[in-house]
């Protein structure tokens, strides 16, 4: 039975909630939010790593914790829906705030490209069976920081449950 409009509608609003879920997830380093983005035993492809997404998760979270600051933008999202399988295309923007290697202060490392993901519906949920990360562009860029540099710490973002959106989302 074909899906109403209506139906294709909501399905692609929850799926592109997921995708945006998985941003969020990284920039406040909140593992529970990455790993509800995904159906167990989902298979990863990005930058090198081939394994479960479960794995990628750990590989991620080890990069993303020790960053001053990190931010991750979805957008171009395009969704192609057959039933309770998905397929969707996403770009990428990630920025990170980061220690140079050698120690000697800080840099900011940019990447962009996109994300091509198998979604399935399961017991209600749409998430990720599968995920192929590209990459288009890397840049490392010195601080160019001016107003920023001088800023009080609650003008940043925080990690999970310190960020504003937490006491948020607690109080609706």
């Amino acid at each position: 039975m074909a899906m109403t409009d209506i139906e294709a509608l909501l399905a692609k609003q929850e799926i592109s909630e997921v995708l945006y879920r998985y941003a969020r997830g990284c920039d406040r380093v909140d593992e529970a939010a990455l790993r509800a983005c995904f159906h167990p035993g989902s298979v990863h492809f990005h930058g090198g790593f081939a394994g479960l997404s479960s794995d990628f998760i750990d590989l991620a979270m080890g990069i993303v914790r020790p960053l001053k600051a990190s931010s991750h933008m979805i957008s171009n999202v395009m969704i192609e829906l057959k039933g309770d399988q998905a397929v969707s295309e996403c770009h990428f923007l990630a920025h990170h705030r980061r220690l140079k290697a050698d120690g000697a202060g800080e840099e900011d490392y940019f990447l962009k490209g996109r994300y091509l993901d198998v979604f399935e519906k399961r017991d209600g949920a749409w998430k990720i069976v599968s995920r192929t990360g590209l990459h288009d562009y890397e840049r490392v860029l010195e601080p160019a920081d001016r107003t920023l540099a001088q800023a009080s710490a609650d003008q940043f973002g925080r990690r999970k449950p310190d960020d504003p959106i937490y006491a948020m989302l607690g109080n609706l």
